[in-house]
């Protein structure tokens, strides 16, 4: 083995590295933060966003049925991917074991932010206006009325209630304005769901009601412009029955989500005839759903959160971004203590990740969760691998930073053990970036990461041995002023890369023939040879990950090489495309970070002054490089 890999790249402890590295970016990544409302919420309901200056907001209505209130929040939103926040505003007293809580038409402008909540415990549904909670309106009309949906009737330009009367088995229509019934329906099973009725309007301007008859086994569909029953559809313990749209024709048709909770899924009812067009299986005991999505099944998929449920009986919830893909898989959101009703919007006409939220009422906890698009990871500086430039990197293994670090003169660390001060730089890897606070990502935790180099506009650092693998590994670097930069990185159990003498990740690599001398063709670089067939060549990489002895952060191999530091992956190299027989793998002597593999050119190569070289470990290949051979 040869201990001249200072020769070969013609550098001290410093190595330079051009151009910048990509890191990944969370596309389907929440953020969850909880907000204390009233004992025992249940329903909950957002009403439409309204404009005001610089920012938008919506207020949210929710149930607590257990102080017999409801309570009023806002939700802010100040721009797309900005965290949105609730702000507690009033609790509305006196409401007996409130329930489900639908919200109707109208913006801050025009003096609407209506909603509708019902009272099963005294038959009651009272209309409110946001903000301020003044009751518009009280109707005693239905017995045990759990479910409501609010619609717009075109017919008449009022704002109705569909009531779903448990009690009686019947369908109530009241006026939004005056609280009077203007149909009764009978034979329509009630809901006891919190989102168990739906109203769309048909070609013609006809108004249909999909209405979830919870202990019946039936989706009851009701005519509410001539007060008849129009269909009944079996569906195992229905909960949630959701449209997709509030109109619906022949050329752009509605669909009806219906979940139940006896079969585990949620159909995808073609509102026009009737027939299951789609099914979300394996969704587990939904007790309530939420599409936050593209507005109809038609469109771009997973536009927006995706599709939540309520798990009944657990403390998550379950979540697909985009049940259309085959490689989208489910998930759950635990933490959630008593999930019970939803409700979702979203900030544009068109949902997006940043601009759509859900919420979610938790009964054991008294509070709502605001779940929405984690906040983009920082990227405050470019990180990439020290030899071949890709965005992985391996514990152990060095990299580059790139950033204007307001430096003139480069610092270059004395000595090994490598420093975790460097020209009044330090660097921590690894740790845990907190995306729950308002003011975006906090960093805590972390390993000083060692420091090779400091110049003007990149720091040269290894990557603590101690940091375990992860897709978004954090990074930050605190620089003179005590100011700091947040990054990411990808980190493997192995990354390899193969330094080169361009020190650009292309070209000849940084390799020493058998005799120790320099490998190249002598007619490019002066002092430099071919290998010959059957030697053994010394390849220098770095990205090995775990060792045998370990080495701590910043510590060197032994330079004499005693005892030899062997790598716990055992690497495979080609050359010309063909298998080269690996003799030694582990750190060079005397360096940090620094990976020497030693493996023979197979006899039969054909020879040439540019012969591609690649080496791979862990399930990641290397840059290419290119050797002499003779």
């Amino acid at each position: 083995m040869s201990t001249n890999f200072r020769c070969v790249l013609g550098l001290t402890v410093a190595f330079a590295l051009l151009g910048s590295a990509g890191w990944p970016q969370i596309t389907q990544a929440v953020r969850v933060d909880s907000v204390p409302t009233g004992l025992a919420p249940l329903g909950v309901a957002i009403t439409t966003a309204a404009d005001f200056g610089s920012f938008r907001q919506s207020y949210v209505a929710i149930a607590n049925s257990g102080d017999n209130s409801v309570g009023v929040l806002r939700l802010n939103y100040s721009g797309s991917g900005e965290p949105k926040t609730l702000t507690p505003l009033a609790s509305i007293t006196g409401i007996p074991a409130p329930y489900a809580v639908a919200s109707c038409g109208g913006d801050l402008a025009s003096g609407g932010n209506l909603v509708t909540v019902t009272s099963p415990a005294d038959n009651s549904v009272r209309v409110f206006q946001l903000p301020d909670g003044k009751i518009l309106g009280t109707a005693r009309s239905a017995a045990q009325p759990f479910s409501v949906a609010c619609f717009h009737d075109f017919t008449t330009d009022r704002w109705k209630l569909a009531v779903s009367s448990f009690g009686d088995s019947s369908l109530v229509v009241l006026d939004v304005a005056t609280s009077a019934v203007t149909a009764t329906i009978p034979g329509v099973p009630g809901s006891r769901a919190f989102h168990g009725v739906a109203v769309v309007a048909a070609s013609g301007g006809r108004l249909v009601a999909w209405v979830g008859g919870t202990d019946a086994n039936l989706v009851t569909i009701v005519d509410l412009t001539n007060a008849k029953v129009l269909a009944q559809i079996p569906v195992p313990h229905p909960t949630a029955v959701l449209a997709d749209r509030f109109t619906s024709d022949a050329a752009s048709p509605a669909h009806v989500h219906v979940a139940s909770a006896a079969n585990n899924n949620v159909a995808i009812y073609s509102f026009e005839t009737l027939q299951v067009w789609q099914t979300l299986q394996n969704v587990p005991n939904p007790e309530d759903f939420v599409n936050s999505g593209s507005p109809c099944p038609t469109c771009s998929q997973g536009s927006g959160l995706g599709y939540f449920a309520t798990i009944g009986g657990q403390a998550s919830v379950w979540r697909i971004v985009d049940p259309w893909n085959p490689a989208s898989t489910a998930s759950t959101i635990p933490g959630i203590p008593g999930a019970a009703a939803l409700a979702a919007t979203s900030f544009n006409y068109t949902p997006n990740l940043g601009d759509t939220v859900v919420l979610v009422t938790a009964t054991k906890s008294n509070s709502v969760f605001l779940i929405q698009q984690q906040p983009a990871l920082p990227a405050q500086f470019g990180i990439a691998h020290g030899a071949s430039f890709g965005s992985w990197a391996a514990p152990g293994s060095l990299v580059s930073a790139f950033l204007s670090t307001g430096v003139t003169q480069p610092s270059y660390a004395p000595s090994v053990p490598l420093p975790s001060t460097l020209g009044g730089f330090t660097i921590s890897a690894g740790g845990a970036l907190n995306s729950s606070g308002t003011s975006g990502w906090t960093y805590s935790g972390g390993a000083p990461a060692p420091l090779l180099y400091v110049g003007p506009t990149q720091v040269n650092l290894q990557i603590p041995p101690a940091v375990a693998p992860g897709t978004s590994v954090p990074v930050q670097i605190r620089k003179p002023d005590g100011s700091t930069l947040l990054a990411t990185v990808t980190v493997a159990a192995a990354a390899p890369g193969i330094f080169t003498v361009l020190m650009n990740g292309q070209g000849q690599g940084a390799v020493l023939n058998q005799d120790s001398g320099r490998n190249g063709d002598p007619k490019v670089l002066v002092g430099v040879n071919p290998a010959a067939c059957g030697s053994v060549i010394q390849i220098f990489a770095t990205g090995a990950g775990e060792t045998t002895p370990a080495l701590a952060a910043g510590e060197a191999a032994p330079a004499g090489g005693n005892p030899l530091v062997l790598t716990k992956v055992q690497p495979t190299v080609t050359i010309g495309g063909k298998n080269a027989k690996v003799q030694f793998s582990g750190m060079a002597p005397g360096f940090v970070g620094l990976w020497q593999i030693n493996a023979e050119v197979p006899q039969d190569m054909t020879p040439g002054m540019a012969v591609p070289l690649v080496m791979t470990a862990g399930g990641h290949s290397s840059n290419t490089v290119t050797i002499a051979v003779q």
